[in-house]
């Protein structure tokens, strides 16, 4: 860390007999007498340790005679608390206000690091040094002293920490694609620092969740193990040091639960009590800053169902360049809040904002042009399925991806409401006749004008993106194409099927076919050839691609189970939670069996997306997988409500990726 990266509050050095000492002696004693009731309001965002340290200072203050305006009924109030405080357990971070009643020698040999500091804290290590006098702390106290020109942070040194912060900063942002490199090189060191336990990581719990999170989906390998200590609740707030003990520390270490891989019981642990944690302290209205409250209620609703571009604005709508942060005084960061992070950050947004509506207005042309603005009945799904795939597909030059992407959406959806709602038998398996042949010829006769309307949109549209995909990729992908849609088409029929003959599969039955119903298949593998990279047409034979496809499909298809299967009884549609209570099983049982088979199959793709090591997908091609999975934790929550079909609590969100105008 480099001295000019902090801003610190500093006291020049002026005679004492100064004027000007005189002058700020007085205001400061004005506003003590003006403010000192807030020193014993718990509902006031006050400093770590504030109840054990400013009684001491008050003490100490009498002790040289000096007369404070604070009244003896708040001086016994204060005393009074800082006495219950001083018995409670891990108090060591502010140990300064503890004075000579704390035993050095016993603080110094448990919490001194190998800089020489108790919990890289000058005033605390300051403490030390006054009552021991131990070598280490001065040299210390004396290094830091040079390292930032006589100025005393609050905490140092703190460089790993805020390089963290930045990295998630600019992702946070959206804007991290333009330091690709940059960022790399951070995760890199921070990476070689883990591997070799770093004090500055392996002492900071916040710094340690961080770490492991934003380092295990970038693919290093990074082992859950090492946030063993903080899976049991109780355990952990009867151990931590105090400077652990709020909600940012909390909300770090729930982020780091929710990239969790199949079988990590350690994490799934702490994902248990920190949910539960964090949720109380919303219903208690415990977090005073109103900032981190929306922070934790936005991630404990939102965090696998946070839609890239969605994230982005929201984190730009409540990005504060003058923020700063608590410990034992205030302090700020430029490397974390920064005005030129938000102002290129806005720029970028409303450049984004600008493409995507020309684009969505290509998108228009297209609609009309197949005709598909003719068909009358089903949903009207073009805005919305352009606008989440702008959310997930960001990037100003993945244009074709964008495109291709929400064209596969619209046709999906336009088909499953044919098959599903007003089709007949007779013009599904028409339609299906008619992409088995796959030749449109000027005499070609169908059975109604909805099927002309649909098969002509399917032939034109794959055999457009088969083109764009040989001219990019040097191979063609016309027959997979038309593969995947048949056996997408033949899925549909299934449910058809059902329906005339009422012949109800097991659960294991109707899974076995059912993920190749939702058409994720098509929407990865279609854009999947235009993200500016060279594929092998063997990668997607391998195993790893099937795996992956399979257990999106899986996400994506239990979690529209869960949300339309009250609907899709009453049209005696085949649902995952159906099939279970057909054969006497309860509702809340067959809705908790699709829950656990959601977090199996998200946990088994998360590890997939993560792990590097093997993999002969590129990272950016798997995560195309996961995105597609927060399509459906975005339209399909846990609490109901199919917002795909008739969008309530995200339409504001969807505006906002394109419409809306940033307000900074």
């Amino acid at each position: 860390m480099t001295p000019h990266g902090w801003r610190w509050c500093r006291q020049e050095n002026i005679p004492a007999s100064s004027s000007r000492v005189s002058h700020n002696a007085w205001i400061g004693l004005d506003f003590i007498e003006s403010n000192g009731w807030a020193a014993t309001h718990n509902d006031k965002i006050s400093p770590t340790g504030f109840n054990i340290i400013f009684p001491a200072m008050v003490n100490y203050a009498k002790e040289l005679d000096l007369t404070l305006p604070l009244s003896p009924t708040l001086l016994d109030s204060l005393l009074q608390t800082r006495d219950s405080e001083i018995r409670k357990q891990n108090q060591e971070y502010v140990a300064e206000g503890l004075g000579s009643s704390c035993d050095w020698k016993r603080v110094i040999l448990t919490h001194q690091r190998s800089n020489g500091s108790l919990f890289n804290s000058p005033a605390t290590t300051a403490a030390a040094l006054i009552h021991s006098h131990d070598d280490k702390c001065f040299e210390y106290l004396n290094s830091m002293l040079k390292a930032c020109n006589n100025w005393v942070p609050t905490i140092y040194p703190v460089d790993l920490y805020t390089h963290l912060c930045m990295v998630d900063t600019l992702e946070r942002l959206g804007v991290n694609q333009y330091f690709g490199f940059e960022l790399n090189r951070i995760l890199d060191e921070i990476y070689r620092c883990w591997q070799e336990k770093d004090e500055q990581i392996f002492t900071d719990i916040t710094c340690r969740a961080m770490a492991f999170r934003l380092l295990r989906v970038k693919g290093y390998d990074v082992s859950s193990d090492e946030l063993e200590d903080y899976m049991n609740r109780e355990r952990f707030f009867n151990t931590i040091s105090i400077q652990y003990s709020g909600i940012t520390t909390v909300l770090e270490l729930y982020r780091a639960s929710q990239v969790r891989m199949y079988g990590e019981s350690i994490l799934e642990k702490i994902h248990a009590w920190t949910s539960g944690f964090l949720k109380q302290q919303l219903l208690n209205q415990s977090i005073l800053d109103k900032r981190l409250q929306k922070q934790v209620e936005y991630d404990l609703k939102n965090f696998h169902g946070t839609l890239d571009r969605v994230g982005n604005r929201r984190s730009i709508e409540i990005y504060d360049a003058q923020h700063f942060q608590i410990l034992k005084s205030a302090y700020r960061c430029p490397t974390i809040h920064n005005k030129d992070f938000i102002q290129f950050s806005v720029k970028d947004f409303r450049i984004s904002q600008a493409q995507y509506q020309n684009e969505l207005q290509e998108m228009e042309r297209w609609y009309v042009e197949c005709g598909l603005d003719r068909l009358k009945q089903g949903r009207k799904s073009l805005q919305t399925s352009y606008i989440v795939t702008a959310a997930i597909i960001v990037h100003l030059e993945l244009c074709v991806a964008r495109m291709s992407h929400a064209k596969v959406m619209v046709l999906i959806c336009c088909l499953d409401d044919f098959f599903d709602l007003y089709g007949s038998r007779e013009e599904a398996f028409c339609i299906m006749e008619l992409v088995r042949k796959w030749n449109m010829q000027p005499e070609t006769t169908y059975c109604s004008q909805e099927v002309e309307i649909l098969f002509t949109a399917l032939y034109n549209t794959v055999n457009d993106v088969a083109e764009k995909v040989y001219a990019n990729q040097g191979y063609c992908v016309k027959h997979d194409l038309v593969r995947m849609w048949l056996e997408l088409l033949t899925n549909f029929a299934r449910t058809m099927d059902f329906r005339s003959d009422n012949n109800v599969p097991t659960l294991d039955e109707y899974l076995s076919f059912a993920w190749k119903s939702v058409g994720s298949e098509l929407c990865v593998f279609t854009p999947i050839h235009f993200l500016g990279m060279q594929l092998s047409k063997q990668m997607f034979t391998c195993e790893e691609y099937t795996s992956l496809c399979k257990h999106a499909s899986m996400v994506c298809r239990l979690l529209n189970d869960l949300n339309s299967f009250k609907r899709e009884e009453e049209e005696m549609t085949l649902n995952s939670v159906i099939v279970q209570t057909f054969r006497g099983i309860s509702e809340e049982e067959a809705i908790l069996k699709v829950q656990q088979l959601v977090e199996y199959h998200r946990s088994k793709m998360v590890k997939m997306v993560y792990e590097s090591k093997g993999s002969i997908i590129p990272r950016e091609c798997k995560q195309l997988f996961w995105k597609i999975c927060k399509i459906a934790h975005c339209f399909y929550p846990y609490e109901g409500g199919d917002e795909f079909s008739s969008p309530r609590d995200i339409v504001k969100d969807l505006n906002a990726v394109i419409y809306e105008p940033l307000k900074k």
